[in-house]
């Protein structure tokens, strides 16, 4: 053990006294907390965590994650909106160069410059999980991975591939860019109080930081693509962008539907027909 670790574990215990109180769980805020630790060892395990890793936690709760990311020795940083749960956390672990706990919301979060690419980890409400991970993918220029706690029925959505009823505009927008991985189920019995949904656990790695040209554009084309996803692709196509640039595309797209094509044939399509409505 390094003399740095033996710095962080000595200066971070976890104490427990204060999270032990009655902290009850605030609907407002989608809070469920977990109360497993054999889930928590789990997340944690799948985050592949080392040492010199920068850590962000979104939503801490009563630290059932925060007290299996210390031993990691990386540096973490946990975001808790709920200021009563914020003042408990700085009860129970005491903050250090390694630990620190910031009273905000993930959503505001800006990512710090100069660390390495950040790994992200949290049991999230589950009313916010697009706009969480569409942040994600948004500031995936910081980002490594990220291990979540979702709804299971959002976890399929969030990794289905084309040609799956549970393929959409959020399947798209982040299987364009990364790896989704659905990785074990929880149980409602794991939390307090029980959820009435069991929840999953998905792992998001990013294959490309880079950005993608029209993003915002691009985005918004495959939400109105897939608000006809009943229709055949033509029918969109002449809807937005007028008939006669059906001809702009291959037969098999003008009798297909948007739900039936991979992430890269959406995007080779908006641009194929973004560059033409720029050229006339």
């Amino acid at each position: 053990m390094t003399g740095e670790n033996k710095h962080f574990r000595s200066a971070a215990p976890y104490s427990g006294e204060g999270l032990r109180r009655s902290v009850v769980a605030k609907k407002s805020l989608g809070q469920n907390f977990l109360v497993d630790d054999n889930i928590a060892r789990k997340i944690v395990r799948s985050a592949c965590i080392e040492k010199d890793d920068f850590v962000v936690e979104i939503g801490p709760g009563k630290g059932a994650l925060t007290r299996f990311l210390l031993p990691t020795g990386a540096r973490i940083e946990a975001i808790e909106k709920d200021t009563a749960l914020f003042r408990l956390l700085r009860e129970d672990f005491t903050e250090s160069e390694r630990l620190s706990f910031v009273n905000g919301d993930f959503l505001d979060y800006e990512f710090p410059a100069g660390h390495s690419l950040v790994k992200i980890l949290g049991n999230i409400p589950y009313n916010l999980t697009s706009r969480i991970v569409s942040k994600i993918v948004d500031e995936r220029q910081y980002v490594d991975s990220a291990v979540l706690m979702v709804q299971d029925e959002v976890a399929v959505r969030l990794a289905a591939g084309a040609g799956t009823k549970d393929y959409g505009s959020i399947s798209v927008r982040l299987n364009l860019v990364a790896d989704v991985t659905k990785l074990f189920l929880v149980s409602p019995s794991c939390f307090r109080p029980r959820p009435k949904v069991n929840s999953r656990v998905i792992k998001i790695v990013f294959r490309t930081r880079e950005g993608i040209e029209r993003e915002d554009e691009f985005v918004d084309f495959v939400k109105r693509a897939f608000g006809m996803r009943r229709k055949m692709f033509r029918h969109f196509v002449a809807h937005y962008y007028g008939k006669d640039s059906i001809d702009l595309l291959e037969e098999k797209y003008r009798t297909s539907r948007i739900e039936t094509m991979a992430p890269e044939e959406i995007y080779r399509l908006f641009s194929i027909l973004e560059h033409n409505v720029r050229s006339i």
